[in-house]
């Protein structure tokens, strides 16, 4: 799980700096004893009108799916991009 979650911060920074030209992002990781773990990676960056499907995005999905987990984006032009990723606590 620490690898996933590790991962998946990783490759939304990249992203973050690569794509987004933000002035700000927020990394939150939330997580309760037997719940759901929850990684939130936002930006106010220039965002997108829908989001591609990059090798990281699909890496990212098989890997949280791979131990039960799911991944979610989201973004539009103006708003940033919001990645979350939950897995099994």
């Amino acid at each position: 799980m620490e690898i996933t979650l590790y991962r998946a911060a990783q490759e939304a920074l990249t992203n973050v700096r690569r794509h987004a030209r933000a002035s700000q992002v927020s990394i939150e990781l939330a997580f309760a004893p037997s719940e759901r773990i929850r990684l939130r990676v936002k930006d106010n960056g220039v965002g997108a009108d829908g989001v591609g499907q990059g090798f990281g995005l699909i890496g990212l999905r098989e890997r949280a799916e791979s131990v039960g987990g799911k991944i979610a984006v989201r973004s539009a032009r103006g708003r940033g991009f919001t990645l979350e990723v939950e897995l099994p606590g």
